[in-house]
């Protein structure tokens, strides 16, 4: 059962308060830039007629302390949306981690970069985008007065405003759809070149350089001509309203000049009319401007939340009893969350704690499909495995987590120390635990004899090899005692002494309780085993004692040797018989 609430859009309606305190300061800035065009007119009407310097000073120092204040009001706005931005990213960035995480395991990440998305709306909610639409409701009050300047001028502002903002909701109706296509072909492109080079080593062994770069090349043209009907289309309205506004600011001059000519108006009307109208249209500049921006922000917005809806939070399940005694799988058909068809099934066995298994079967067998759902990673499509007689799908994931070690076939490390990595990033790590893991895959010796120990940064320009990531890994897999081990090919990158060093461990693992699994090809592996599963094309075809199951495919062997030799010997007469012939 899962959580359908949005955690996006539970976090952006928390930075509510945030907001309706922007919009409060937005309301005073806004009241505030009259006191420019009121001094103009102030300046124009009363003191040119006057003479009078006193009231020049006295208007222009309160005019300078309107302009100290609107300048701190508009700092601190600034700064409340800035600390909106972070808190947003920050509310939401661990969720979406899993979210991505959670879609990641069943097979739908390509191409996905919600990092991006975040940055992206982090920037929109700080930057000058998000304080236009908080300037925009204000327009009205500009218009007004205008309006009170004289009627003409009220309706030339008005007009203008309207076709302005027209123009606008006709350009996002043609970009918003041309702009969510680049932004998914600049995804596609990015996961290519992100995969390219994680992967140099692989691609220059194959020889794939140049394909991958000319395959990237043509993603990247896809998504810069899909940019570039953006930029025109929005360049296109950016320059009509360039000039329309240019064109109403003179226009609003001109007006009020010849208000001024025939008396309906004074010439600091005309004055104050132009600056009132600037400022009106002042948001809708500010949006046209940043409204690449805005589209951008909102697709990142729904893709985030898409994601958040699509793939929650699982619901906090029971806690359950830590098991102790044994592992029943009944797999009918089961295999990776996108497949078509099942790649296992007929799986059926029983162990108890301190069984050792080693699975063995050829190249796409089902080893690493039947590893995957061991560890809890995929869940079988008919039938289960259960810990104690619980099914594992009724586990908390990250309880479950915690019975569970697991060496893949693929070992990654992250971006940390040893320390760290072997104590799987817990919040609070237990360096006894470290230490006895460490000691049980006989890699202590190894962290000890590096510079920083167990603080060595992994991802920091220290290179380790092979069998040595493959060692830590297994260290991190044995962390905490876990109830299940699952060893995929965990022997790949070993050396003899790795071997015997990874024997001894499941030889630990097994004396402490664990159910460990193996899968193998190595014949050297099998020493540590007690019982054995074989599979073949996808399918259980034997399970018990090592010695029941391994002596018929030994006798097999024996047989198949002993019939070549007999071919052999019933050959070579009738050649030796030919010959003398």
């Amino acid at each position: 059962m899962f959580q359908k609430k949005s955690f996006v859009k539970s976090a952006w309606r928390s930075l509510r308060g945030g907001f309706m305190a922007v919009a409060f300061f937005s309301m005073i800035l806004n009241l505030l830039v009259l006191a420019a065009p009121l001094y103009m007119l102030q300046v124009y009407d009363r003191v040119l007629t006057s003479q009078n310097m006193d009231t020049l000073i006295a208007l222009s120092i309160l005019l300078g302390g309107v302009f100290i204040v609107s300048g701190m009001l508009d700092l601190v706005r600034m700064r409340i949306l800035s600390r909106l931005g972070a808190r947003f990213e920050l509310k939401v960035g661990a969720p979406i981690l899993q979210s991505a995480m959670r879609k990641r395991v069943q097979g739908k990440g390509a191409g996905d970069n919600p990092a991006a998305d975040m940055t992206g709306l982090r920037d929109f909610i700080s930057g000058p985008t998000l304080t236009a639409f908080f300037d925009a409701p204000w327009i009205p009050l500009h218009i007004g007065v205008l309006f009170l300047l004289h009627p003409y001028l009220g309706a030339l502002g008005l007009g203008g405003a309207i076709f302005l903002t027209i123009m606008a909701l006709v350009n996002n109706a043609r970009a918003s759809d041309v702009m969510q296509d680049a932004a998914r072909a600049r995804a596609r492109s990015d996961a290519l070149f992100t995969t390219s080079e994680q992967n140099a080593e692989l691609v220059q062994a194959m020889g794939m350089t140049g394909d991958l770069a000319r395959r990237w090349t043509a993603l990247q043209h896809q998504a810069h001509e899909l940019k570039a009907r953006v930029s025109d289309r929005i360049a296109s309205f950016s320059v009509i309203s360039k000039t329309t506004r240019m064109a109403l600011q003179s226009g609003m001059l001109g007006l009020g000049a010849a208000l001024a000519i025939t008396g309906q108006a004074t010439a600091g009307v005309m004055i104050a009319g132009t600056i009132v109208l600037a400022r009106a249209l002042a948001p809708i500049d500010q949006l046209i401007g940043q409204w690449r921006t805005f589209l951008a922000a909102r697709g990142s917005y729904k893709t985030l939340r898409a994601l958040s809806e699509a793939y929650p939070e699982p619901a906090k399940r029971l806690a359950m009893p830590r098991p102790q005694i044994s592992l029943n799988a009944t797999i009918a058909q089961a295999g990776p969350p996108l497949a078509q068809n099942a790649t296992i099934g007929g799986i059926d066995f029983v162990l108890s704690a301190g069984d050792v298994v080693a699975v063995i079967g050829h190249s796409g067998s089902g080893k690493s499909t039947l590893a995957k759902m061991l560890a809890g990673i995929w869940v079988p499509q008919r039938g289960a495995i259960r810990l104690d007689g619980t099914p594992m799908a009724k586990w908390d994931t990250e309880e479950l987590g915690q019975l569970i070690g697991y060496l893949p076939q693929d070992v990654q490390l992250f971006d940390g120390t040893i320390r760290d990595n072997i104590a799987r990033f817990s919040t609070t790590i237990d360096d006894s635990k470290v230490l006895e893991a460490a000691i049980a895959a006989d890699v202590h010796g190894l962290i000890s004899s590096l510079p920083d120990g167990y603080a060595t940064e992994i991802g920091n320009g220290y290179h380790l090899s092979g069998g040595q990531r493959q060692r830590i890994a297994l260290a991190r897999a044995l962390y905490n005692d876990p109830f299940v081990l699952v060893l995929d090919e965990p022997n790949s990158d070993l050396d003899a002494q790795g071997e015997l060093a990874l024997r001894n461990a499941i030889r630990g693992a097994s004396a402490r309780g664990a159910i460990t699994f193996v899968m193998t090809h190595r014949p050297s592996t099998l020493e540590a085993v007690n019982k054995v599963l074989t599979l073949n094309k996808g399918a259980q075809t034997g399970f018990g004692d090592k010695e029941d199951i391994l002596r018929p495919r030994q006798q097999t062997s024996v047989a198949r040797a002993a019939n070549l030799r007999l071919a052999e010997g019933q050959a070579a007469p009738a050649s030796k018989k030919g010959a003398n012939q």
